[in-house]
């Protein structure tokens, strides 16, 4: 093991060495981005997303609800 020198034994390697510089081009993961079929997907209305407004107002009648219905049960008893 050769020892190094103080400044570059300071340095945190990065996965590559310097004479490995070579920028890693697309792969199979990018080639969506490349054809452009993920607009094709996000666009085509296929796409399913949650509707937050009526999840709040499911859960905005799930605590009225637990707050009124005791004091009925309450009164009838």
């Amino acid at each position: 093991m050769e020892r190094l020198p103080d400044d570059e034994e300071d340095q945190i390697p990065l996965g590559f060495e310097e004479d490995e510089m070579v920028a890693p081009g697309p792969d199979e993961r990018d080639m969506d981005l490349m054809d452009g079929s993920w607009e094709q997907r996000y666009y085509s209305g296929q796409r399913r997303s949650r509707d937050w407004s009526s999840i709040g107002i499911g859960v905005a009648l799930l605590v009225i609800i637990g707050l009124i219905l005791p004091g009925i049960l309450m009164a009838l008893r």
